[in-house]
């Protein structure tokens, strides 16, 4: 696997997990249900929270860390793919998000566990339902290089199913999610402000 020397150049430019979330931010929302690698992020900009997943990994990488992830198991919403990373302050995450509550964390949490709960009380689908079920351990990304993933020119969703059949340990049991209040309206809508629509969890 070999960078072209623009994708070289970006990369360089993002040389803290701040500037990648900043870069994540600026992407446009994909409402669409394929996966493209990193690469295709770079030329396309735009990215679904698994292609933006992939796309910090790959610009952690390039700085040094391991390409890792969580994934976020839901019910009756969307599944979200998280990049992490492990500094002396702490676990923080990187993220692209269809919605403004669900992107990276700073690098303060004492483990997995405790980040993942971070996103907790902002996981929910527009129902205002609580919908955040469990989460996989972290996934070291070099485990599915044979799909080249960083690079191909191919639709990745298949590595992304893969992904999401993993193991997920279980935050709470179904039926007490179920049972947990709506969300506050106000929550609610400043969650989904400026959301593209057409890639909104439909139910």
């Amino acid at each position: 696997m070999e960078w072209t020397s623009d994708e070289r150049r970006l990369f360089r430019s993002l040389n803290s997990p701040f500037k990648i979330q900043d870069y994540l931010y600026r992407l446009t929302y994909n409402p669409e249900y394929t996966t493209s690698s990193p690469r295709w992020v770079m030329i396309t900009e735009e990215a679904h929270c698994l292609e933006g997943c992939l796309f910090a990994a790959a610009a952690l990488e390039f700085h040094g860390h391991k390409p890792v992830m969580i994934n976020l198991e839901s019910h009756d919403d969307d599944y979200h793919a998280i990049t992490v990373y492990k500094t002396k302050t702490g676990w923080g995450s990187l993220s692209k998000s269809n919605t403004t509550l669900l992107a990276g964390r700073m690098p303060f949490y004492q483990n997995p566990r405790e980040l993942v709960m971070s996103y907790f009380d902002f996981f929910f689908n527009t129902k205002s339902r609580y919908s955040l079920l469990g989460f996989t351990k972290p996934v070291d990304l070099n485990f599915y290089n044979h799909w080249e993933w960083r690079t191909s020119d191919a639709d990745l969703n298949d590595m992304g199913l893969e992904i999401s059949h993993r193991p997920h340990q279980k935050l709470l049991k179904l039926s007490e999610l179920k049972k947990l209040p709506r969300v506050n309206p106000k929550v609610t809508q400043a969650c989904f402000l400026g959301a593209d629509e057409s890639g909104l969890f439909k139910s």
